[in-house]
C-alpha cells in the first residue's frame, strides 16, 4: 500500500519501538478500543537505550522519554492515516497534584534541579486548572444550563498544538492522566497489517539487512537474531509452553525483539497474549520444548505440540447486534464482536441463508452481491481475513475459521460442526 511504503513510513515498521506502538493500536482496533493512556505506549525503561537518550539528549526536540512517545504516537496515527484523534486530554488534574507532592517529598538528596523541576511542574498544573476553568466558563456563557460535569478535574484539549505544548513539560509524571481517543478508519488498519505482514516476510529474508533502524547499533542476520533471541530465552523460566519476556529485552542489541515476536507469532509458531500488557509480555510457544529448530519451523519427532481439542464449534450470527456465537461440544460460548460494516455484510451474506452457508464462497459473488463499487474481492477477502484472526484471538486453537485461497472462502470443516 502506497501510505506505508514511502521512507517515513518504512521507518515505522523498520523500528521496534514504533512498530510495538502500531501493534498497541492495531490491537486496540481489533478489540473496539478506542481510548488509550500514554502510559500504555512505555514499555519498561526502554529510555535505558543510550540512543533514545542521546536524541533528547542533543536534539532538545522533547523535554523527556514521555513526550517523545506522545509525539510519536501522533506522528504514526496520522502519518500512516490510521484514524483520528478525536480527543487529547488530561484527567483527574488534582490528582495529578497530589501525585507531584507525593513524588517531590519521597525524592531524597534533592538538588536545585529537582526544586526548579518540581516547582514548574506544579505551575503547569495550576496554568491546566485555570484553562480547565475558563473553558467551563466559556461552556456556561455559550449555552446557558449546559452540562458541563464531565468537564470538572480535567480538561480536554481544543488542538494538538494546545494540547502538546501544556503537556510537553508535564508528560514526564503525568502518562497515566493523558487521554487519547482514537477513531479508526477500518480500511487502513487492514492495510497497514498486510504491510506488517510483507515487511516480516523481508525481513526474514534479510532484505533490510543494510537499512540499520533508529536506536540501534548494527542489524544482524535473521538467522542470528534468532539464535540471539532463543539464547535469551533460555535463561527464563517455562511454564505450560508460555515465557513472561521483560521489557527490557527492548534494550537487547543482538535481536529485535518485536520484529522476532511479530515474525514467529504470524508463522503461528507463538502467540503474544497481549502486546499492551503492563508487566511483561506473555507469549506462548505452541511447539515444546523450544528449540531454536522449532523457531525455524522444523519440529524434530518427539516434540510436543500445542494439543488439538478437537473442536467442533456451531456458529450463529445476529446481523442486528453485529456479534458471532461460536459454541463448542462442551456447551461453553464464545462471542466475537464484528469490526467494520465491510465485515459485517460480508457475514451477513454467508449466514443469511442456511443452506448455502457451509458451501465454498466465491468471493466475486460475494463482492457481486454486495455491490462491486463499494467491495470489491480484495475488501472481502480483507474482511474474511481480519474476522480469522479475530475468533483467534478469542479461540487459540481455531487457526483459520474460514479456509480461504485467492479466489474463494469456505468454513473449515475441521472446526465447523453443521448441527
Amino acid at each position: 500500500m502506497e501510505n506505508v511504503t514511502n521512507e517515513k513510513n518504512f521507518n515505522y515498521l523498520n523500528t521496534d519501538v514504533y512498530l510495538l506502538t502500531i501493534h498497541i493500536l492495531l490491537e486496540g482496533f481489533y478489540r473496539g478500543q478506542g481510548v488509550f493512556t500514554l502510559d500504555q505506549f512505555l514499555k519498561g525503561n526502554y529510555w535505558k537505550i543510550e540512543e533514545i537518550s542521546d536524541e533528547i539528549r542533543d536534539t532538545n526536540d522533547f523535554s523527556s522519554v514521555e513526550d517523545m512517545v506522545l509525539h510519536q504516537v501522533f506522528s504514526i496515527v496520522e502519518g500512516l492515516n490510521l484514524g483520528k484523534i478525536r480527543r487529547l486530554s488530561i484527567k483527574d488534574i488534582s490528582g495529578l497534584l497530589e501525585l507531584v507532592v507525593r513524588k517531590a517529598v519521597k525524592t531524597e538528596n534533592q538538588i536545585e534541579d529537582d526544586i526548579v523541576y518540581y516547582t514548574g511542574v506544579i505551575n503547569e498544573i495550576y496554568d491546566l486548572r485555570k484553562l480547565s476553568e475558563a473553558k467551563i466558563e466559556e461552556v456556561i456563557k455559550k449555552k446557558k444550563g449546559a452540562d458541563f460535569r464531565g468537564m470538572i478535574n480535567g480538561l480536554n484539549f481544543d488542538t494538538a498544538d494546545e494540547a502538546l505544548k501544556h503537556l510537553n513539560y508535564i508528560a514526564s509524571i503525568a502518562a497515566p492522566h493523558i487521554e487519547l481517543e482514537i477513531s479508526f478508519i477500518d480500511k487502513v488498519a487492514y492495510e497497514i497489517d498486510e504491510a506488517i505482514d510483507g515487511y516480516l516476510y523481508s525481513f526474514s529474508q534479510d532484505s533490510f539487512i543494510d537499512q540499520k533502524p533508529a536506536y540501534r547499533q548494527k542489524r544482524y542476520y535473521f538467522s542470528k537474531q534468532l539464535e540471539n533471541f532463543y539464547n535469551y530465552i533460555r535463561e527464563l523460566p517455562v511454564i505450560d509452553g508460555s515465557v513472561n519476556i521483560p521489557f527490557s529485552s527492548l534494550e537487547e542489541q543482538g535481536f529485535e525483539v518485536i520484529k522476532v515476536l511479530s515474525y514467529l507469532e504470524r508463522e503461528k509458531r507463538t502467540k503474544v497474549r497481549n502486546w499492551n500488557d503492563v508487566d511483561m509480555w506473555n507469549v506462548k510457544f505452541h511447539v515444546t520444548p523450544i528449540t531454536l529448530a522449532s523457531f525455524f519451523g522444523q519440529e524434530i519427532s518427539g516434540q510436543n505440540q500445542e494439543p488439538d481439542r478437537g473442536l467442533k464449534l456451531n456458529l450463529s450470527f445476529s446481523m442486528q447486534t453485529g456479534i458471532m456465537t461460536l459454541k463448542d461440544q462442551n456447551g461453553q460460548e464464545y462471542k466475537v464482536k464484528i469490526q467494520g460494516q465491510v465485515q459485517k455484510e460480508v457475514l451477513r451474506v454467508i449466514f443469511q441463508n442456511p443452506k448455502n452457508t457451509y458451501s465454498e464462497w466465491s468471493l466475486y459473488e460475494i463482492s457481486e452481491i454486495l455491490g462491486q463499487d463499494d467491495v470489491n474481492e480484495v475488501a472481502v477477502k480483507n474482511a474474511i481475513y481480519q474476522f480469522n484472526r479475530k475468533v483467534k484471538l478469542e479461540i487459540p486453537e481455531v487457526k483459520n475459521l474460514f479456509e480461504l485461497t485467492k479466489h474463494s472462502a469456505q468454513l473449515n470443516p475441521k472446526y465447523v460442526s453443521k448441527n
